[in-house]
């Protein structure tokens, strides 16, 4: 028969390998639960931002369109001296207003981007309204004096974006916006 003291090292042994082999597969289930939870954390973070940056470029899409509507408006109340400048600004806030809703539709596909690109177009149509409504006046040598709307623009395809771009976002479930749009 074999030595006790044989039969006890040997048991002795294997209760440490098992142990050993009992820590490190704890210690690789803990690790691996680690890493998922890791995983979770750094995708929701990612979504929150995702979700931050929409929000940023609807509220900016909007601040651009009210500037314009508020532009266009005062631009009709009377002739100006300056008119050319506020025709150049009108148009430059047009081209922003496009800008923006190209990074709507970037960030959120669906209805948000369908009704943010008709926005713009909106947008585009409102400036040149303006441009196409204003008489420029010149002096004998062909200066600009002043200029002066004759006709205030329609605000009406505008004011159905902004209603649709609003009732898109303000239904926004998750990442993506569906539904139909009105045709302008």
């Amino acid at each position: 028969m074999a030595d006790a003291s044989i039969v006890t090292a040997i048991i002795s042994a294997a209760g440490g390998i098992i142990g050993a082999l009992s820590a490190l597969g704890g210690v690789a289930l803990t690790n691996r639960s680690n890493a998922k939870k890791e995983e979770r954390d750094a995708r929701r973070r990612h979504e929150e931002h995702q979700q931050q940056a929409r929000e940023q470029a609807f509220g900016d899409l909007m601040g651009g369109v009210l500037k314009l509507r508020l532009r266009v408006e005062v631009a009709a109340q009377h002739g100006w001296e300056d008119m050319n400048a506020r025709l150049s600004a009108i148009e430059e806030q047009a081209a922003s207003v496009g800008d923006l809703a190209s990074r709507v539709a970037v960030l959120s596909p669906g209805r948000a981007a369908r009704t943010a690109r008709a926005l713009a177009t909106a947008a585009y149509g409102l400036a040149s309204q303006a441009t196409q409504h204003t008489r420029m006046n010149y002096d004998g040598d062909g200066e600009f004096v002043s200029g002066q709307m004759l006709e205030r623009p329609s605000f009406d395809r505008l004011d159905r974006c902004v209603d649709d771009f609003s009732q898109a976002v303000d239904g926004a479930q998750g990442d993506e916006l569906v539904g139909p749009i009105s045709e302008s």
